[in-house]
């Protein structure tokens, strides 16, 4: 597909090559969240990008670059540019991250683990660490006033409820699921879905698991957990 003639089609100050660059940024996201590209697999060369969409090499490297600062891609000396699978080779723990069936298992796997985390924690959370829960969602809710996320403070959200299961096991299993977690976060973050309204639904869904904890009900705080688990999901397929 050539972008070139595409990029003169807008009228406006800023120079052809930043649209284009931003259009090769897009087609090679599309092509990572659909799994064209599957999760470690080398992209083109920068040859071979140039060829296909039609564009000079500095428009490819500009792109690719906004790639690798969005965490999506990872470049190794001589071999080429890597679909990023969230966890380096060293890593010991759960494998990284394959393919765009691996996400779903990922929160397929995270409703399962953490209906009995917040279970258990709505049975032996006491009234300190609630208030450490509600403190999480407050500084949530402050990152989403500067306009962050707070994919940090989420995973420290559910590390807290784990925490308060008083069971070793969730506790290290959440740890594992970490870099799991950010690059899931960092790729919904590159394409362009979050914002305002995804943070205050994400609190919401927060507010409504310490309440169900607070009220010492494991049914309905497992409820609310799998309720925000599966929001979460579909804010990363779906964007909603």
């Amino acid at each position: 597909m050539d972008l070139t003639a595409a990029g003169k089609l807008f009228d406006g100050q800023a120079p052809v090559k930043d649209r284009l660059e931003n259009q090769v940024y897009r087609q090679l996201l599309d092509k990572i969240r659909f799994g064209n590209f599957a999760m470690g697999e080398r992209l083109p060369s920068e040859a071979e990008l140039c060829s296909e969409y039609g564009v000079s090499r500095p428009v490819v490297r500009a792109a690719l670059s906004k790639l690798r600062d969005s965490g999506l891609i990872v470049s190794r000396r001589g071999a080429g540019s890597f679909v990023n699978s969230g966890v380096g080779t060293d890593t010991q723990g759960f494998e990284p991250l394959h393919s765009i069936d691996d996400i779903a298992c990922f929160f397929a796997f995270r409703r399962a683990i953490e209906a009995s985390s917040v279970e258990l924690a709505a049975e032996n959370a006491t009234a300190a660490g609630i208030a450490m829960l509600r403190e999480t969602v407050e500084d949530s809710r402050n990152l989403l006033n500067k306009g962050d996320i707070g994919i940090a403070a989420d995973i420290k959200f559910h590390t807290k409820i784990a925490e308060l299961s008083d069971s070793r096991f969730l506790i290290e299993t959440i740890d594992m699921l970490r870099p799991h977690w950010m690059f899931i976060g960092n790729f919904v973050t590159s394409l362009g879905i979050t914002g305002a309204r995804t943070g205050e639904r994400m609190i919401g869904e927060h507010h409504a698991i310490i309440d169900a904890i607070e009220a010492g009900d494991p049914i309905r705080a497992r409820d609310a957990m799998v309720k925000h688990i599966r929001g979460s999901e579909r804010r990363v397929f779906k964007g909603g």
